[in-house]
């Protein structure tokens, strides 16, 4: 029964299409049959519609991440690039004022780099590629571009260990620059602290003095810059007042430092 229904609307169908191509028999009628057939399309349509946007959307998607993590590395390397030239221009800086420095040096200099570091919290030394076959010696005067920076404590053939000012053990004779007062600035074992000893409260003495060596323990020559007095405390029943000295010196970042040779000394 079934097999004979579907062949007589068949029959049917191919019957209405001649007509309908030979005659126009349902003309006026079809715009209501595509009202009929566009929700059925629109539904057929639709999951190839989505697997498309999809498509494009994710291909879109993974181009924009790609493109991102691209950017990203770009930036990095340039903020790298940048940040290699500022090193540069502010190396090319210190060693102008380092050989601005040599040139008001009276003694003979070497020239020298720092090649380590040995710190704690109270000991502070490092390392530089000048030995004894470059002329170092124990003992010598180390300066950077701005102040003393210390003094050679050991010697290899081509390395030095230099001990620096802000380190406890640390002693250097200093002179007041505005008054001419005398005294020794001891390492705190702050780098960015010195202290001046056995200074009477009767001194004249005020925050942003300049002190330099004076040159009585015959080891750092006279008048080279070391620290500017930071404060002046003044506790009462104490005999002396207490100096805090800010170091001139750019202990623990200078790289390039000048070993000072005086006539006759280590030989």
């Amino acid at each position: 029964m079934s097999s004979t229904r579907f062949v007589v609307l068949v029959i049917l169908s191919m019957a209405m299409i001649i007509a309908d191509v030979r005659y126009s028999v349902f003309s006026q009628v079809r715009p209501y049959l595509t009202l009929l057939v566009t929700p059925i399309q629109v539904v057929v349509n639709t999951p190839q519609k989505m697997f498309n946007w999809a498509g494009v959307h994710l291909a879109s998607r993974e181009g924009l991440v790609r493109e991102n993590q691209s950017l990203q590395s770009e930036i990095l390397l340039l903020r790298s690039r940048q940040q290699r030239l500022d090193s540069l221009q502010a190396e090319n800086v210190r060693l102008r004022e380092l050989l601005d420095a040599s040139q008001r040096v009276d003694e003979k200099v070497v020239m020298a780099e720092v090649i380590g570091f040995d710190q704690n919290a109270y000991s502070h030394k490092l390392m530089i590629d000048k030995g004894f076959s470059s002329g170092a010696y124990v003992g010598q005067p180390v300066l950077d571009a701005t102040g003393v920076l210390g003094q050679v404590v050991e010697t290899a053939a081509y390395s030095s260990r230099v001990l620096l000012i802000a380190d406890a053990s640390h002693f250097v004779p200093v002179q007041l620059t505005r008054t001419g007062f005398r005294g020794i600035l001891k390492g705190t074992g702050d780098l960015k602290r010195l202290e001046l000893m056995s200074v009477p409260r009767s001194v004249d003495i005020k925050k942003g003095d300049i002190l330099t060596t004076s040159g009585l323990d015959k080891r750092f020559p006279s008048g080279y810059p070391v620290g500017v007095v930071r404060g002046v405390k003044y506790t009462p029943g104490k005999a002396y007042a207490d100096v805090d000295v800010v170091p001139l010196a750019q202990l623990g970042r200078s790289r390039h430092v000048m070993l000072i040779e005086k006539p006759g000394a280590g030989r």
